[in-house]
């Protein structure tokens, strides 16, 4: 794989009046080489002799055992070896349980020693989780990182500060106590962005307090127990997302920069807690929850709601979206979509009947500007109830557009019959059904 530096016989000749590509400058040339697997990169030595040791001074390592089986982590060893003493800025690392625990550390601990910016540590071992080197930890140059899977974190206690980090990534690793997490958060002092997935793990309480924080984005696939808990502080916030727990605590203070939330099938969860917190600055809102799950939320004003995507696909969700219109009172665009249905539903939920609120939501009466439907299913007594209360009360919309996954063409016709021809309360408005 690696050239020796007498091989020119046995490179392939290259007519270098065909050969386009290597008139063009090395840095534009690295920059080529930067985005293809390090395995490919090695192998254009062979190319010419503009080729030889252009590999050398390529500023990333992307390696991963699923791309070639044959190829062991000795690649990795040999390539940190050979390449020049330049720049290496980015290391994307996914091994096998081949690679022992040991090689890790080295690798990282060399990227750190020359300038790495961007991190991706993806293990699978047999052996157990293998654990963050400490060397990360006193990587001031750091601005990306992503730890999956067999990613054990324990924070030293000894002072650690990521002072370039802006994006961390989370996915399913293991921390050693609540309080590696605590470290390794408040290590962050211009943190922006930070994904987190988590299943089940050992930290009880989960605290994000990072002030500098612009987007968090979590996903739990795992049951709280009513005991387990998130605490976020993040002032800086504007984008929110949280999915898929259960029975979770929340303490989350006030977001006063909120711009976008989405809450996505959350179970057992007083939502209460997790909306008045962002109700009085967040712009776009993104639900996928059944009334059932938002006790309380008639005393929520969305004082500043200017979106709202709602999901069809629960139980009563028409009482949930009358409770929204009511208490958004600036809602200018409204979408509904149903989700996929899950391979092992058969049939259609049974819901309750669908009754007009007493009065009209302001919004309809003076914001609403455009309607979107996604999967409109007509043939639903609640869905053409809804959809014909909302075209006849919207004084001021400019478009409704409903798109359906029926196949049948003559239900289909029927469906757009009926919408077609209910009275408009807003003469103004395009109609598309597609």
């Amino acid at each position: 794989m690696f050239p020796r530096r007498h091989s020119n016989k046995k490179r392939r000749r290259v007519d270098e009046k065909a050969d386009k590509i290597s008139d063009l400058p090395d840095a534009l040339l690295l920059l080529i080489l930067s985005l293809i697997p390090t395995v490919d990169v090695v192998r254009t030595c062979v190319l010419s002799k503009r080729w030889t040791s252009l590999w050398e001074h390529v500023p990333k390592l992307d390696y991963s055992y699923k791309t070639d089986k044959k190829m062991s982590h000795q690649f990795v060893h040999r390539f940190l070896i050979s390449r020049k003493p330049c720049l290496l800025e980015s290391m994307r690392l996914i091994v096998g349980s081949d690679c022992e625990g040991i090689n890790v550390p080295i690798w990282i601990k060399y990227a750190v020693e020359h300038g790495l910016r961007e991190l991706e540590l993806d293990p699978y071992s047999e052996k157990g989780n293998i654990r963050l080197p400490t060397s990360i930890y006193a990587c001031k140059t750091l601005e990306v990182l992503t730890l999956k899977y067999c990613v054990h974190v324990d924070v030293p206690n000894t002072p650690v500060c990521f002072k370039s980090l802006k994006i961390l990534n989370l996915q399913l690793v293991h921390f050693k106590n609540a309080e590696s997490v605590r470290r390794l958060f408040s290590s962050c002092p211009n943190l922006e962005k930070l994904d987190v997935k988590r299943y089940v793990d050992n930290v009880v309480n989960f605290t994000i307090e990072v002030p500098s924080l612009k987007s968090l984005t979590i996903h739990d696939c795992s049951d709280g127990d009513g005991r387990r808990g998130y605490v976020i502080n993040a002032p800086s916030l504007k984008y929110f997302s949280i999915k898929g727990m259960k029975d979770y605590e929340f303490s989350i203070e006030n977001m006063p920069e909120l711009r976008e939330a989405k809450i996505i099938d959350v179970f057992d969860i007083n939502t209460e807690k997790i909306l008045r917190p962002l109700a009085s600055s967040v712009k776009r809102l993104s639900l996928s929850l059944s009334p059932l799950e938002t006790r309380y939320a008639d005393s929520i004003v969305l004082s500043q709601l200017v979106y709202l995507k709602l999901s069809t696909s629960k139980i009563e969700w028409w009482n949930l979206l009358m409770v929204l219109l009511l208490n958004s009172s600036k809602l200018q665009v409204l979408k509904l979509t149903r989700d996929e249905p899950k391979k092992s539903h058969t049939g259609r939920m049974s819901n309750p009947q669908f009754y007009k609120p007493v009065n009209v939501p302001p919004c309809l009466l003076f914001c609403l500007q455009r309607l979107e439907w996604e999967r409109y299913n007509g043939l639903h007594d609640e869905e053409r109830q809804i959809a014909m209360y909302i075209l006849t009360n919207a004084k001021h919309l400019k478009e409704a557009r409903f798109s359906t996954k029926n196949s049948d063409m003559k239900e289909k016709f029927e469906m757009l019959k009926v919408l077609a021809r209910e009275p408009r309360a807003s003469p103004s408005c395009q109609f598309f059904f597609e």
